[in-house]
Formats: C-alpha cells, sequence, structure tokens
C-alpha cells in the first residue's frame, strides 16, 4: 500500500527537530528526511540546522538538481495546513542616475540643431582633414561630388538661421561624412582584400572535409522526460552483491543517447511506492544496441535490494535521461584527478574509457580507487587494461582498508598525504572528481580545498574544479 499523506500543522513538525527524528518543510509538503541524513551529500548538519522548520527558502537558495527531488519525493509523509505559496524574494537594485553634462547650443542658433550641426560638421571635418593630408586629389575628389548630392528637405520654419550659418554647416557636413566615408570603407575594403590566386581558385577546389561529430552527443534511446523500458538480457556476479546488467536496445544498431559523465534514472513501485534513483551506465554510445550498468545492490536498499538485485532476464526495467551536470568533451582541462570509491567507480570508468578511446584526447588522468578488499575492487581488469595501452593518459592507484600480505598498492584512507602524491596539483588546467560514500567525499572535499582547490557549491557545475557526481 502507498503510504498515507496527512495533513500536519507546523507546531507538529517542529517537534521533530533531531538528527534521529527529522521532519522538514518544502513547498507545503512535509517530508521525514530521517533515514537520509546520512547520505545526504552536503553533510548531516545542513539538514539539522532546518530540522522541523520550513525549509524551502534554504531549499531554493541551495539549488537542487532533479535527482534529489526525485529523492525527495520518497520521504514524503503530509502536508503542511495553512501553506502559502513560496515567493522569491527580489533583489531591488538601486541605480544611481548620472548627471549628464549640457552640451552649449551655439549663439543663435535657436535650437538643439545647432549642437547636432556641430557634432556633424566635427566629423566631417576630421575625416576631410584625413583625406587631405593623405591623398589631397581624393579631398578635391570629394568636393566635386557634393553638387551631386541629395540634401534633405529643410522645413521651412528655419529660413533665413539655415543660410551659412549652422544649418548650412550641417547639411555640408552631413555630405561630406557620407562621401568620406563610403571613400574610406571602399579604399579599406581593397586594402582588406588578398590579391593573389587564393580568391581565384574555382569553387569545386575548396575543401569539402567536414569535422567528424562526437559520437557520445548523438542523441539516441533515451529520453529526458518519458520513462521507457528495456528488457534484461544478462545478469552477472561481480562480487559480493555487486552486479553488472545488460539491457538491450530496440535496434542492434541502436546507441543510449548519453553524453560522457551523465546518468540514466530507473524507477521502480515498490509495495505500493513509486521509487527512482540515478546511475551511471559503464557503457557509452559506442556500444551499439545494448546498455550496461555495474550496480552493488544493498540487501536493506528499497531499489536494490528489494527490486534490481531480484531482476531476472526478460525482466524489463523503466529507464529516463540523460541527467546529470556533467557532459565531458575533449578539452575540458589538462589533467584530471579521481577519487572513487566502491561502486562510485562507474562515471570514472565512463570517462576513462571516452578518453583513453579517443586518440586525440591528450588529458591525463590520475585516479586513487578505495575499497575495503581487493575482491571489492570493480571493473580492475578493464582499468589495468587500459593503464598499461594507455600510460600517457592514465595512472591507477588502488587503496584497501585490509591489503593482502603482497599488495603493492597504498592501505587504509585516502589521506591529504595521498592525495598531494597521487593527484594533480591544484592549478587553472586541472580537476579532480569524486564519487562514493558520503564520508569519503567529503573528507576528500576539505583536504582538497586544504591543498588549494576551490570549494564547490552544493550543486555541481562543470566549472567546479572539484566536481562531484
Amino acid at each position: 500500500m502507498a503510504k498515507e499523506v496527512r495533513e500536519y500543522t507546523l507546531d507538529e513538525v517542529k517537534t521533530h527537530q533531531t538528527k534521529k527524528d527529522l521532519w522538514v518543510v518544502i513547498h507545503g509538503k512535509v517530508y521525514d528526511v530521517t533515514e537520509y541524513v546520512r547520505d545526504h551529500p552536503g553533510g548531516a548538519d545542513v539538514l539539522v540546522d532546518v530540522a522541523g522548520t520550513d525549509a524551502t527558502e534554504a531549499y531554493e537558495d541551495v539549488g537542487h538538481s532533479e535527482d534529489a527531488n526525485e529523492i525527495l519525493t520518497t520521504y514524503l509523509i503530509g502536508t503542511l495546513k495553512g501553506a502559502q505559496d513560496f515567493v522569491r524574494k527580489q533583489a531591488v537594485r538601486v541605480i544611481q542616475p548620472q548627471p549628464v553634462a549640457p552640451v552649449a547650443a551655439p549663439k543663435g542658433s535657436g535650437s538643439s540643431l545647432g549642437a547636432l550641426s556641430l557634432t556633424a560638421a566635427s566629423v566631417g571635418s576630421l575625416l576631410a582633414l584625413y583625406l587631405s593630408s593623405r591623398h589631397h586629389a581624393g579631398f578635391n575628389d570629394v568636393l566635386a561630388q557634393l553638387p551631386r548630392l541629395r540634401l534633405p528637405q529643410i522645413p521651412a520654419g528655419y529660413g533665413k538661421s539655415l543660410q551659412g550659418g549652422f544649418g548650412g554647416g550641417f547639411l555640408v557636413a552631413s555630405a561630406i561624412s557620407a562621401l568620406v566615408g563610403s571613400v574610406v570603407a571602399s579604399r579599406l575594403s581593397k586594402l582588406t582584400q588578398i590579391q593573389t590566386g587564393f580568391t581565384h581558385y574555382p569553387p569545386h577546389m575548396k575543401s569539402r572535409r567536414r569535422p567528424t561529430p562526437n559520437p557520445h552527443l548523438v542523441e539516441g534511446f533515451l529520453h529526458p522526460k518519458t520513462y521507457q523500458n528495456l528488457p534484461l538480457v544478462r545478469k552477472d556476479v561481480l562480487s559480493p552483491n555487486v552486479y553488472r546488467f545488460v539491457f538491450q536496445l530496440p535496434g542492434p544498431r541502436d546507441v543510449i543517447g548519453l553524453p560522457i559523465g551523465q546518468h540514466v534514472a530507473i524507477q521502480a513501485t515498490i509495495d505500493g511506492q513509486t521509487v527512482s534513483r540515478s546511475y551511471t551506465p559503464t557503457s557509452n554510445n559506442l556500444d551499439l544496441g545494448r546498455l550496461e550498468l555495474v550496480i552493488k545492490c544493498y540487501p536493506d536498499g528499497l531499489l536494490t535490494g528489494k527490486y534490481l538485485a531480484n531482476l531476472e532476464v526478460g525482466d524489463r526495467v523503466q529507464f529516463r535521461g540523460p541527467k546529470g551536470a556533467m557532459k565531458y568533451q575533449r578539452g575540458l582541462c589538462r589533467q584530471i584527478g579521481m577519487i572513487a570509491g566502491g561502486t562510485g567507480i562507474t562515471p570514472m570508468y565512463q570517462l576513462i574509457r571516452a578518453i583513453c578511446e579517443d586518440d586525440t584526447d591528450t588529458t591525463q588522468i590520475s585516479l586513487v580507487y578505495a575499497n575495503r578488499t581487493e575482491e571489492d575492487i570493480l571493473l580492475r581488469d578493464e582499468l589495468d587494461a587500459f593503464a598499461r595501452r594507455y600510460p600517457q593518459n592514465l595512472k591507477v592507484w588502488y587503496m584497501l582498508d585490509h591489503p593482502p600480505q603482497d599488495w603493492a598498492y597504498g592501505s587504509g584512507y585516502v589521506t591529504p598525504a595521498v592525495m598531494a602524491e597521487k593527484l594533480p596539483a591544484a592549478g587553472p588546467n586541472t580537476k579532480t572528481m569524486l564519487c562514493g560514500p558520503p564520508g569519503m567525499v567529503n573528507a576528500a572535499k576539505k583536504g582538497l580545498v586544504a591543498a588549494g582547490y576551490a570549494s564547490p557549491g552544493a550543486v555541481a557545475k562543470m566549472t567546479d574544479e572539484i566536481f562531484c557526481f
């Protein structure tokens, strides 16, 4: 059965304001996020600060992704009595009026026409003087053209004030400006033309070569707003509770339509409740006809433990996408550091594949991959193969909590010392990407900021020096 949704007062919500009993109100809806506190990417303190309150403004100020909104719906328990629509406060910008210096009209002009004639006459005089100094005959030619000009009709009201005065100067200056402008443009045009054989090649001699489109930006099966189903055709156990799921696209030549660095959403109805979570495929648009995911299915996980772990070949799963703030393209930066933990390797692997398989991509990747035991290392064969074949692109360093005796890599936590030794230093052409358990990600962020990286915001952006998937 679906959760019962009832109406609460703000006073009732206020009684749930501890880390172990935490409710919040967002846009008139009441959420019990107690179980999400430890998994919140921004840390538990962010939620504790707004516990038992209407957190709409704080939620909107930080900005949240579509994924966050979907996760939030799974914790809905009711609505707020007397809730009002949230209206964002508009910042008021005070613009100080700038004083405008008055332009003095010539004596006897009787109107602003004198000021305009002065401006036009000045421009005309300067241009005429330029031509005269550069090519005296050119200026004489200009003067010779004056009688042929069609001058604008003068309103009768100006009468004598235009004769020999500023009005006349205005008209003459305007005419000179027009002629001089055309002469200057004509001469500059001739100067900039390349009078060589290049301008005389026939059209069929020009190169018709077109740039090769980026295959990872090609649209495919996925739709960003609509869920579509795919059948499961293969399910492999990679390690305890970790599976590789392979889904078949409608056609053998179809592609996922997923830019590198983005992910897909899976949706299912579990115990009468609609649940969705996002995952990064290990396949990409070069893998025709299939979508592949590596997912750790926690026994108590609502979607993974109760749904994905029990999938059988032939079952159909709902997908939507692409989603996410990262859309990698060659040239994003010169060096990329990566810190991954557990199944957090999947978005890293997607980028590693794209960079190593592109012969023109010279980006250097330094990966630090942490796990509990050697058996927990996912995609190790693939990672080691890329590191051997593309040593100029990829260096891999494994970290284990419980290493074997002959372990050739690191042990323990990913400390600042490990990051300083194995990752690129902060710089304008460097990014470090993080994905893994919240505790590891938060500790890594603090260490990187202390090492000189700019601190990221609450919502990931491609411009961040520290990018969190």
